[in-house]
């Protein structure tokens, strides 16, 4: 069976609803501190997400998502080339959104009591 047709497959198998999306992202690699690089989020669900990228990224990796002020970490499940660009599908363990509110509330309590 070729790719194509495995997708289809596998967009009937969803358990959840996706919504697409086209969102830039950064995506850093987990397993390599400093590894990071630009992409786009194309579709989201309950459950993974899928990342369009200029590279590969071998199933197994876990990786970081930053996108707006929301954190998603995860494992890649597949990568496959889709003319100049990489189609990575994530599996998502967990995610922290409003990081921006954190960030304020944080500074907040490290302010010395008076």
């Amino acid at each position: 069976m070729n790719d194509c047709a495995d997708g289809l497959n596998m967009e009937y198998r969803r358990r959840e609803t996706r919504f697409e999306i086209d969102q830039p992202v950064t995506v850093s690699n987990l397993e390599h501190r400093g590894v990071s690089l630009e992409g786009r989020l194309a579709n989201f669900s309950a459950n993974g997400i899928r990342l369009m990228l200029s590279r590969k990224l071998n199933p197994g990796t876990m990786v970081k998502v930053e996108w707006g002020y929301t954190l998603l970490l995860g494992e890649i499940i597949y990568c496959r080339a889709e003319g100049s660009e990489f189609a990575v599908g994530l599996e998502l363990e967990d995610a922290l959104y409003e990081t921006d509110s954190l960030a304020s509330l944080a500074e907040t309590w490290a302010e010395p009591a008076r």
